[in-house]
């Protein structure tokens, strides 16, 4: 598990080092705004090269600050880490912007399998004149230049509402989401599966939505047993945002894994849809945390219900991590399990 999820890892340092080579010499000496660099080189290497760095994170991976959105500008230059998704790039690109005059620098790095190279396609207007300043081991930096085109600069901005119909509640419910979220603007089957092999729930139960997303799964909770004490957790800043707005009475927990909740917080049961991706690279590193650390979260009683992939091999971490591993709905796809 440990030799996949280094991928990841090792992909990020690979492109910070790059884009720390082609930068260095060529940002501006004032304020940068670097967005993405998920292994810090980025940063270290601007700093270091004597600009004044304001790094932003959407995720609080290794219990580094994050948030939603941006700070507010103006910067002289952005370095952008190229994100999953056209409508994430989209919506990074213009919060990148709307934080630059016309005519100030814009970079974007990332590698060729993750598509850098059409970015110039998809620029809404924004920015010109691309030009790949450095292409080295499969990773490629561009530069760009800012134009007078309007930004949507502002989070709400991208803010969608989305009508879904959860399995065990009743009637459509309405659902905010952003661009790059997981299942953004649909009802992943993962989920579904969960909810329909989800086991009655107490009333006045305390749950867990563990890598909560947009909150969808708590949401079906809260429906389901409207006095359930519910508690969403997950790395991503922005996910939690939206969470808020479909459960806005729960507790929200911004952490990278189980850190961020108190030693003594167990629970009835602990839900998940766990990721089992970083970017384009496997990472198993949260379903492995799930399946070794979540008995210690558990009430007497209590249980994990998670929702994988059957190629995940859940199966075995479930039955080494949990007493009384359950297989409780299987598809071709889809395996949910429970253990306690």
């Amino acid at each position: 598990m440990a030799r996949t999820s280094q991928r990841g890892s090792d992909r990020e340092a690979v492109l910070a080092s790059v884009a720390a080579e082609a930068l260095t010499d060529r940002a501006p000496r004032g304020r940068v705004l670097v967005m993405g660099d998920l292994d810090g080189g980025v940063s270290a290497a601007l700093h270091g090269a004597g600009c004044k760095v304001v790094p932003w994170q959407r995720q609080a991976l290794g219990g580094r600050p994050a948030s939603a959105w941006p700070p507010e500008g103006p910067f002289g230059g952005v370095v952008l880490r190229l994100p999953q998704g056209r409508a994430a790039l989209a919506m990074d690109l213009h919060a990148a912007a709307a934080r630059l005059e016309p005519g100030s620098p814009l970079w974007i790095y990332g590698s060729k399998d993750e598509g850098i190279q059409s970015v110039p396609k998809h620029l809404d207007g924004l920015a010109e004149g691309a030009e790949s300043i450095l292409v080295k081991r499969h990773a490629r930096v561009l530069e760009l230049r800012r134009t007078a085109e309007a930004a949507r600069g502002g989070l709400e901005d991208w803010r969608e509402t989305v009508t879904l119909d959860l399995p065990g509640v009743a009637g459509p419910v309405e659902i905010v989401t952003y661009p790059g979220l997981f299942a953004h603007g649909r009802l992943d089957a993962g989920t579904a599966c969960l909810l329909e092999a989800l086991p009655e729930i107490k009333a006045g139960a305390r749950v867990l939505d563990f890598g909560c997303g947009a909150g969808v799964i708590a949401r079906a909770i809260r429906d389901r047993v409207p006095d359930a004490r519910v508690t969403l957790l997950d790395v991503d800043a922005l996910a939690l945002h939206a969470a808020r707005r479909n459960v806005p009475d729960a507790d929200m927990v911004l952490s990278d894994g189980w850190a961020g909740l108190a030693a003594g917080e167990r629970f009835d049961l602990i839900v998940s849809n766990p990721p089992i991706h970083r970017g384009k690279d496997e990472d198993f590193s949260t379903l492995d945390a799930l399946a070794k650390q979540s008995s210690g979260r558990l009430r007497p009683k209590g249980a994990l219900v998670a929702i994988v992939q059957r190629t995940a091999g859940a199966g075995k971490l479930f039955a080494a991590g949990l007493k009384n591993a359950a297989l409780l709905l299987e598809t071709p796809q889809f395996q949910v399990w429970r253990g306690g």
